[in-house]
């Protein structure tokens, strides 16, 4: 028979474990006290993964929008490649970083496959980093003006793309940070997590309503955010 699995632990121990730099901040927001101080731990990691299932279907909705509004450009101008083996839009030093997150993901989506990639095989092997790099005011000419402005169709701006690119770039700054913060394990209960949520589900909006409906309704963001409240 297998023994009984330890139900008591020394709290000192663990945050040893989890090591002081990691635990520092966690502890300086609990006065020094070591229960309050992984409790704390835990639902930082707990609402760490609700946002990261939101930035996921954020993600997701995102690349699609601007795939389908970039794969509509290359079709108003008879392009014979896809849109993101279009060097003219990726141009100078700028463009450089994307030219290589776009090799690299046919490389990637080719190991994977075993075969020359599809289009779709392509844009999954694209990173939220390079969705946000697009939003850059370098490309403000290239792709906003002709192209990524109408993937925001609900944006309040329409026929201003700069606006809109701002704004939605404004947004994936701020999302991207988090979700690098997240990767990492890094304390995120100090951000406005409620700010980040409700600029999550906006941009999403931007997109397409029903997605933002839908978004909001499986989020387990809002009440991983007021458990806090009643642990307090």
């Amino acid at each position: 028979m297998a023994p009984a699995p330890q139900t008591v632990y020394d709290l000192r121990v663990v945050a040893k474990r989890l090591t002081a730099a990691r635990m520092g901040p966690y502890l300086d927001d609990s006065a020094g006290d070591y229960a309050a101080a992984l409790r704390l731990y835990d639902w930082n990691s707990a609402v760490a993964g609700a946002m990261h299932a939101d930035l996921g279907r954020l993600e997701v909705v995102f690349r699609n929008a601007v795939d389908m509004a970039l794969t509509s450009l290359a079709a108003s101008k008879a392009w014979t490649q896809p849109w993101y083996a279009q060097e003219s839009l990726f141009r100078g030093r700028s463009g450089e970083v994307a030219r290589e997150a776009v090799a690299s993901a046919v490389h990637r989506a080719s190991r994977r496959k075993r075969r020359t990639p599809g289009h779709g095989g392509v844009i999954v092997e694209l990173g939220f980093g390079f969705w946000r790099f697009l939003c850059g005011p370098a490309y403000l000419t290239a792709l906003w003006v002709q192209a990524l402005a109408s993937a925001f169709p609900q944006h309040p701006a329409q026929g201003d793309p700069r606006r809109i690119r701002a704004e939605v770039e404004h947004r994936m700054e701020r999302l991207h940070l988090l979700r690098n913060r997240i990767a990492h394990h890094e304390p995120i209960f100090r951000r406005d997590l409620e700010r980040d949520f409700n600029q999550l589900l906006e941009l999403i909006g931007w997109m397409c309503v029903d997605s933002r409906t839908w978004a909001a309704a499986v989020s387990r963001t809002p009440g991983t955010i007021a458990e806090r409240s009643r642990q307090a």
